[in-house]
């Protein structure tokens, strides 16, 4: 009885130091804030030692939740809290080569309205030792900082921020940090009114040219239509044999082609085609001795 109580204290204390010695290699925490002031979160986790249950807690509640993994399985589930939500997985297969874990969700606890300014605020703090970490914030587009100097908008204030044309970024590296490390991190933007207004401007000559380009699609191939009603209307029914031949071949046919589909003698088909050629309806064009391709001026 005293062996097996010795071996299960063993064990406790082996399985409680595998886990608590599992950390991270990579932690990486994006937020992209969208115009409706709701924020997508990519988390992305690289273990540095086998782990087969992880939990990650977030302030505020989270919705449209998706996890990818590149081990075997990550069964995780949404647990409420009363002013935050958990994420809690079961892991299955994870080794130092297939580590990496992603989470995705959205939040709409992180804004925050000041004087017509907007301030995101996140704490991305987690219980795992981590070797490298990264986090970067993307405000929305024509979103801008809101304070002269830079540095001032953000914190911490050691960011850095660059823009890929359409959205500022601002970022920030970490390295050697301990389990439960503070990791709190805000950004202070505008919207400008002007910057709002050329982005719905730009939507409405968008719209326009696209209302503009059907309606001319439209007009002319009604025209096209209507033109060649009109010449079908004077054809005869071994002419109109001819052209729909022609249509269904994308308006280009060889003139044996021609005769094969209607069953015509060669001197008829030929007949045809230079009467239709002579009324500018199909064009002529030699590609040998004995052969000619005939091509439809107006295709349906």
């Amino acid at each position: 009885m005293k062996q097996l109580i010795v071996v299960s204290v063993l064990l406790f204390f082996l399985f409680t130091h595998s886990a608590l010695a599992v950390g991270l290699e990579y932690y990486g925490a994006e937020a992209t804030i969208n115009e409706d002031l709701s924020v997508k979160n990519t988390i992305v986790l690289k273990f540095d030692e086998p782990i087969n249950h992880f939990d990650y807690q977030v302030n505020g509640k989270i919705y449209n939740f998706s996890v990818s993994q590149a081990f075997d399985s990550a069964n995780c589930r949404i647990i409420d809290l009363k002013d935050a939500a958990g994420i809690s997985c079961d892991l299955k297969g994870v080794t130092k080569e297939k580590n990496t874990l992603k989470l995705i969700f959205y939040t709409l606890d992180n804004i925050k309205e000041i004087d017509d300014k907007y301030q995101f605020v996140a704490n991305y703090g987690i219980d795992f030792p981590i070797k490298e970490a990264f986090i970067l914030v993307r405000l929305p587009r024509n979103g801008v900082l809101a304070e002269n100097m830079a540095n001032k908008s953000y914190f911490p204030s050691d960011g850095k921020f660059l823009t890929d044309g359409k959205h500022i970024m601002v970022y920030w590296d970490r390295e050697n940090l301990e389990s439960g490390e503070n990791l709190r991190f805000s950004v202070f933007y505008d919207l400008p009114v002007f910057g709002n207004f050329m982005y719905y401007i730009n939507n409405v000559f968008l719209l326009a040219g696209i209302v503009i380009v059907a309606v001319v699609v439209f007009i002319y191939f009604r025209k096209g239509k209507a033109a060649e009603e009109v010449v079908k209307s004077v054809l005869n029914k071994d002419e109109k044999k001819i052209v729909d031949i022609l249509n269904s071949y994308g308006g280009h046919a060889g003139q044996k082609v021609l005769v094969r589909e209607t069953d015509f003698s060669k001197a008829k088909v030929s007949r045809l085609v230079k009467a239709l050629a002579e009324r500018n309806i199909v064009e002529i064009e030699p590609i040998s001795g004995r052969e000619n391709k005939i091509s439809l001026k107006i295709k349906k």
